[in-house]
């Protein structure tokens, strides 16, 4: 009975030992920022759904131009782009999507300020986007002014503080885009 034990024990031990697929997690990565990182765990798998003995898979990305893997499965973003991430055993493998999404251009509207010294604030809109001309919702403008005595901005309000020309700096994740503002004096009231 002990030798039929230890045979079931040893056939059942050689079953798990077979994977039949792998399975990845987190199944998409998604990078953003040039210091982003990401790790990929692999699961071996029977056909069952079981899980295998311990798998140490072999690492590999499609265009290492777009991401990079280690051989302990962390993702690197290299620039924009779309990829998969390959983890192999033996005969068996599987894939991961991989985009990086960077800021490749910002728009901002309207394109020229005119105000008037004293006047109303005028808003700037701006909006990201990634290489494939999709827009970014998730990424957050500065707004900064080049001449404090001209203009004042607060967020993204820009107000006529004296006459001049000066721009408006709109910048995402690196990415930076300009608007020229010009402010004319205040005319003065007729009697």
């Amino acid at each position: 009975m002990r030798r039929l034990s230890l045979g079931l024990l040893v056939l059942a031990a050689a079953a798990c030992d077979k994977i039949d697929y792998i399975e990845l997690e987190p199944s998409e990565v998604v990078l953003k920022q040039p210091n982003n990182e990401a790790w990929l765990v692999a699961h071996g798998k029977s056909r069952q759904g079981r899980p295998g003995l311990r798998v140490v898979v072999g690492w590999s990305s499609a265009d290492p131009s777009i991401a990079t893997v280690d051989n302990t499965g962390k993702v690197k973003p290299v620039k924009s782009g779309h990829t998969e991430i390959v983890a192999k055993y033996k005969d068996v493998e599987a894939r991961v999507p991989v985009d990086v999404l960077y800021v490749e251009k910002v728009a901002v509207e309207p394109t020229e300020l005119k105000l008037v010294q004293d006047g109303e604030s005028v808003e700037l809109h701006a909006k990201a986007f990634d290489y494939r001309g999709k827009e970014l919702k998730d990424r957050t403008p500065t707004f900064n002014g080049s001449d404090a005595k001209v203009i004042s901005v607060a967020q993204n309000a820009v107000f006529g503080m004296g006459a001049g020309n000066a721009t408006v700096t709109v910048q995402i994740d690196g990415i930076k885009t300009t608007v020229p503002v010009t402010v004319e004096k205040a005319k003065a009231a007729k009697k």
